[in-house]
């Protein structure tokens, strides 16, 4: 892509007067980008992946570590059989042109093969560069067609400006970055010490150079929200409410997803997020536990209000369908049974006997028949009647626990089912 504006141009002119990176940044790549190992034999020799000095111990058993007596690193132990490896990672050298914030990935190879010492190369394959404002710009090499890998990159071409310069692939989070990083006074003002919090350097920079709500919750140490909205595109303003009254009170944070969860359930209860008595909670998993139970019973609620609203709309159906047996009540003693005759009768079943006959639909099953038994005037066992075998399927109390008639309650229902046969052939 061609530059089309002065500040692309500037970068483009920059970028090709940038000096290689130093003996020093590219040795620290190669002693930190790979762990270095040994590789043993089953006789107990040792060969270093390094320098490719051998040695023998007499260990009875085999360790995880070594130290090369060479070279003196510290090595992880191999035992398999593989002679060449062919590696390779992604390092960082953060530094600063003019007022731009530099960032410049490469890709290290390493070579090692056993007997031999290992050769290391390495090749750039992306910079970039932040404006004071944070508007980036992307230098990198040209990548294969259709391709998602982050190092899918044709090498044989050269850094050329980008036009999609915020793609994810650029954002590359390396191995290792060199420690020594040069940053624009810009970047220090707004808040960056050095630390990026497990975040890319890309990340921090962007979040800090792009917007000041973030630039505020890294200078305030409020890191765990810092890290939670360093990458999103903003932060809403009902939520920043809430963190101001969280900065002055010095309040910390330490699951800030929870945390404004918590706040968007404070809001849709209509509480008062500028009150630190809400916003700041002693335990915040308590109550953000309490408001979450609080929200489903209140959607279960609506649920049970919406199925009663639809369910209205089956009653013409359920007449037609069962009107013949309504007007059949069952009398012995104190027992009254008698057939449920409206879908709000379901309604009013179910709550007061706390079952399912109405959540569960009772009323559209064509081949059942449902029941309500009263012992001296109160509901207590709900029942229902299979309309195909004439047999009582399930005879619930309160709960769908048998009451104390519950045995009266199947006798009687028992003795007068030729009643209900007599109502099916009329």
């Amino acid at each position: 892509m061609k530059p089309t504006n002065k500040i692309q141009r500037e970068i483009v002119s920059l970028s090709r007067k940038m000096k290689p990176i130093t003996e020093r940044q590219e040795q620290y790549a190669y002693r930190h980008c790979f762990e270095p190992f040994a590789k043993r034999t089953a006789k107990g020799i040792y060969t270093c992946c390094d320098c490719a000095h051998t040695w023998q111990d007499t260990l009875s058993y085999i360790p995880v570590n070594v130290t090369c007596p060479h070279c003196g690193r510290k090595l992880k132990v191999r035992s398999d059989r593989t002679k060449v490896y062919n590696l390779k990672s992604y390092y960082t050298v953060i530094t600063a042109v003019k007022d731009y914030q530099v960032l410049r990935h490469f890709v290290v190879f390493a070579d090692f093969r056993i007997g031999r010492p290992a050769q290391y190369s390495m090749k750039e394959v992306v910079q970039r560069w932040l404006t004071p404002k944070g508007a980036t710009h992307t230098l990198a090499l040209k990548r294969n067609m259709c391709s998602f890998y982050y190092d899918s990159w044709n090498f044989c071409s050269n850094l050329e400006l980008r036009s999609c310069s915020d793609n994810f692939v650029y954002d590359i989070n390396a191995i290792s970055t060199y420690p020594r990083a040069k940053v624009t006074e810009t970047i220090r003002r707004n808040g960056y010490q050095g630390k990026t919090y497990d975040l890319s350097h890309y990340t921090v920079f962007k979040a800090i150079l792009t917007d000041n709500r973030k630039e505020t919750l890294l200078k305030c140490g409020q890191i765990s929200l810092f890290k939670h909205f360093a990458d999103k595109d903003s932060i809403s303003d009902y939520i920043w409410k809430a963190i101001r009254v969280v900065i002055r009170h010095k309040y910390d944070i330490s699951d800030a997803g929870l945390w404004c969860d918590y706040i968007r359930l404070l809001l849709h209860f209509g509480k008062d997020t500028s009150n630190p008595h809400y916003v700041c909670p002693s335990n915040l998993h308590q109550e953000h536990d309490r408001l979450s139970r609080k929200k489903h019973e209140e959607a279960a609620r609506e649920q049970i209000r919406e199925k009663k609203r639809r369910a209205i709309q089956h009653e013409k159906l359920y007449r037609e369908a069962k009107s013949k047996f309504f007007g059949l009540i069952i009398s012995e003693g104190k027992i009254q049974i008698r057939v449920l005759e409206s879908v709000h009768e379901f309604i009013e079943e179910g709550e007061f006997m706390k079952h399912c006959v109405f959540s569960n639909e009772y009323f559209k099953n064509e081949k059942s028949l449902i029941l309500s038994a009263m012992v001296d005037g109160v509901k207590t066992e709900t029942i229902e009647i299979s309309l195909d075998t004439m047999k009582v399927v399930q005879c619930r109390g309160h709960h769908n626990m048998n009451s104390e008639y519950h045995d009266d309650i199947l006798r009687v229902m028992n003795k007068n089912i030729p009643l209900i046969a007599k109502r099916m052939c009329s």
